[in-house]
């Protein structure tokens, strides 16, 4: 599993509030996907995801305050959403 922290925002920033989880626990996620909205005395900005596969644990809600570093959530890896498979398709063989 791969714990999704809170990564470094900026000098001087040491704690943030959440306005928004973006996700649900169970929902597949890919990498780079914001996953949370958080709030500094300046700006909104969006976390993104560390890695692809499913939102097992979430650790924050909208209101929390949360320190830099802290787990904003746990992902359980995997590439391709639960129940999916990948194929290869390949050309026809022409004669």
């Amino acid at each position: 599993m791969t714990s999704i922290p809170l990564p470094e925002l900026g000098e001087n920033i040491e704690t943030v509030t959440v306005s928004t989880v973006l996700v649900a626990e169970g929902d597949t996620v890919r990498k780079d996907q914001p996953v949370v909205e958080v709030e500094t005395e300046k700006a909104s900005l969006e976390v993104p995801a560390t890695a692809a596969g499913t939102v097992a644990k979430i650790h924050v809600r909208a209101g929390d305050s949360v320190r830099i570093g802290a787990a904003l959530m746990e992902i359980e890896a995997g590439d391709t959403p639960s129940g999916l498979s990948l194929i290869h398709i390949s050309e026809p063989t022409r004669h």
